[in-house]
């Protein structure tokens, strides 16, 4: 209640009533029957935060990499409503604070800043939301994996259960668009370069590239022939179990 705060120094209470305002009119939208994604745009249209990270995002730096993590952060917290709005068709905005904070997001920043620059990382493209690095490979970009077509939730079908009833299940279009977002989540963590992997093999009904790898606008480089290594943790321990009995391998190398 904003005007409860006439009685204080207007100097101090000035940020607080327009803070209390802007939180009123997500009240009004949410009890007026509007979704968490269009309170959520109230709450980001009325502050100068966007005008302030888009100002440092376009100066760079340090703070312009900072400004375009928040910007990461903040798309997909609005991805993540219209994801919630689209498969229930409108669980209110409790239900969806419950689903944002059931989410595994690492809190320890101190563990995270001690992660060594120059080390590699391996994670899934949810994870690498907010985050750049100068070479990041995309991997096994195979048609039915990526995009994933199946439909998501339980046996039970809890995740349908909405406002008014159970919802609609997502289409083949929501759900190729949802996973064509995350693929754009996970190429766009690059700096410098890109690379993304996939199988072709010879017959029609064997593994073959995603449609996405077209939609990056450029020609895919086919590598022919065996890898030098395993790509593969099972085929990595097969062959160091088979170098463990090599006649032929070195004392130091079945060591």
């Amino acid at each position: 209640e904003p005007e409860r705060l006439a009685v204080h120094d207007p100097a101090y209470a000035r940020g607080a009533q327009r803070l209390g305002a802007l939180l009123r009119k997500a009240r009004e939208r949410l009890a007026g029957g509007g979704t968490a994604e269009e309170a959520l745009w109230d709450l980001w249209e009325g502050t100068p935060w966007p005008a302030r990270l888009e100002r440092a995002a376009r100066r760079g730096g340090a703070a312009g990499r900072n400004a375009d993590r928040d910007l990461d952060a903040v798309c997909a917290l609005f991805a993540t409503a219209a994801r919630a709005e689209e498969r229930t068709g409108g669980r209110g905005a409790l239900n969806f604070l419950e689903e944002i904070e059931a989410e595994d997001i690492a809190a320890d920043t101190l563990t995270r800043r001690a992660v060594r620059p120059d080390a590699v990382r391996v994670m899934t493209a949810h994870r690498s939301k907010g985050l750049e690095w100068r070479l990041v490979v995309v991997a096994g970009v195979q048609e039915g994996l990526w995009p994933d077509l199946r439909r998501r939730g339980s046996l039970l079908e809890a995740d349908r259960i909405g406002r008014d009833g159970l919802a609609e299940p997502l289409t083949p279009g929501a759900l190729l668009a949802e996973e064509r977002r995350l693929f754009y989540v996970a190429a766009t963590r690059a700096r410098e370069r890109l690379v993304v992997t996939a199988v072709k093999a010879p017959a029609d009904d064997g593994d073959q590239p995603s449609r996405f790898l077209t939609e990056l606008g450029v020609e895919p480089r086919d590598v022919t022939g065996r890898p030098r290594r395993p790509l593969a943790v099972a085929a990595l321990v097969a062959e160091l179990r088979a170098t463990t009995v090599d006649p032929h391998a070195t004392a130091a190398l079945r060591e």
